[in-house]
């Protein structure tokens, strides 16, 4: 089945018309959306992989969790059900793949640097159940640089330590991070993330003191991004933290604007231990 909304006809609230397939889909609980003239629909599953192949071979599905029990679409016309934690499949081509997972229950992802190198992009259906904890989720991901989440699924996160590290990503999208207090190691060691979004961090959950350590070691961030990180921790309000903005290409303290030196500035009165590249801002 095609996941693309622009392959999808609707033909009434629960049916759409798959004309790339060729086939009549069907999914519980689909949110109604637009036709695809108008914009784009809901996402046809609740977690859409892209993965390339650069060659034949097996690539397996990794989940944490007790009582899994999931449907997935593989992208070569074969589907199972399954409650393994690490489910394999064997590709016979190289190829790109479009990989569907559907479940009613918690069916939480954790790669932890094990096996997620070919996954390219990952969309996140609104009615995924991917628990509070998605630590290591997608680490290791090299080759991912596109994520999308509604804010009805990431605002029920509360910890995503080492959730996006040593992946691919250029920048990163804006999410509903309300409840989490853990982005410990998150988006560590990946050397490509240049761009982040401003007001990210405004709202969060209560933080503990090791909230941030490492979250950007061995980034790209530009000087903009380390202002948008900065001033949306400082909007945040909340003290004793520990912060890594160093390593990598981060942008040098010499580079940085006002606005950015004022919010580091205001953060370490209020007794946060900030690391970045270069001296201190005064």
């Amino acid at each position: 089945q095609s996941v693309l909304s622009e392959h999808l006809i609707r033909l009434d609230n629960n049916q759409f018309y798959d004309f790339y397939n060729g086939a009549f889909v069907r999914r519980r609980a689909l949110v109604p959306s637009l036709l695809p003239s108008e914009g784009p629909l809901s996402p046809l599953y609740d977690i859409t992989y892209n993965i390339e192949r650069a060659t034949s071979g097996v690539f397996n599905l990794r989940a944490a969790g007790n009582n899994l029990d999931y449907d997935v679409t593989w992208g070569d016309g074969t589907t199972e059900n399954s409650a393994a934690a690490v489910l394999p499949h064997t590709y016979a081509a190289p190829g790109i793949y479009v990989v569907g997972i559907d479940s009613d229950r918690v069916y939480r992802p954790r790669y932890a640097n094990n096996g997620a190198g070919s996954i390219t992009s990952i969309a996140i259906g609104p009615d995924a159940l991917l628990g509070s904890n998605l630590i290591r989720a997608w680490q290791g991901a090299s080759l991912l640089t596109s994520f999308s989440c509604p804010s009805v699924v990431s605002s029920t996160w509360a910890n995503i330590s080492f959730a996006f590290g040593r992946t691919g990503f250029t920048s990163f999208p804006l999410l509903d991070v309300s409840s989490i207090t853990n982005f410990a190691s998150s988006w560590a060691d990946c050397p490509k993330l240049a761009n982040w979004p401003a007001n990210f961090f405004n709202v969060t959950g209560p933080l503990n003191s090791a909230a941030f350590d490492l979250t950007w070691l061995n980034c790209a961030l530009s000087a903009q991004s380390i202002e948008n990180i900065l001033v949306s921790l400082d909007t945040n309000g909340q003290s004793g933290i520990t912060l890594a903005l160093q390593g990598g290409t981060n942008a040098n303290t010499s580079t940085w604007s006002a606005a950015a030196d004022t919010a580091y500035v205001n953060l370490v009165g209020k007794g946060w231990t900030i690391t970045q590249n270069g001296p201190a801002p005064v």
